[in-house]
């Protein structure tokens, strides 16, 4: 805990690499968040995740083909609001 860790100094912020959440799920299993407006067209596109969007740039790029899904965000950053990876 972190009392443990100031006591015996070791260094609490600041710490690197950054620690990224990637998503794991299973084809078509990404968590989908519709109101009654939007059901149909959430139902049949859903927003993308990390996961769809690491696909999507091996697709498109050759460099992203040559990387691990854990790798990418040594070499990318997530743009929440995009909601894609940007170099």
């Amino acid at each position: 805990n972190e009392a443990v860790w100031r006591i015996l100094s070791f260094p609490i912020h600041e710490r690197h690499p950054t620690v990224v959440h990637l998503a794991v799920h299973l084809e078509n299993g990404q968590r989908v968040y519709f109101s009654t407006d939007n059901a149909h067209a959430q139902a049949l596109s859903p927003s993308p995740t990390t996961l769809t969007a690491f696909f999507s740039l091996c697709r498109d790029y050759i460099f992203a083909k040559t990387l691990l899904y854990s790798e990418l965000p040594t070499y990318y950053t997530w743009n929440a609001a995009a909601k894609k990876f940007q170099r």
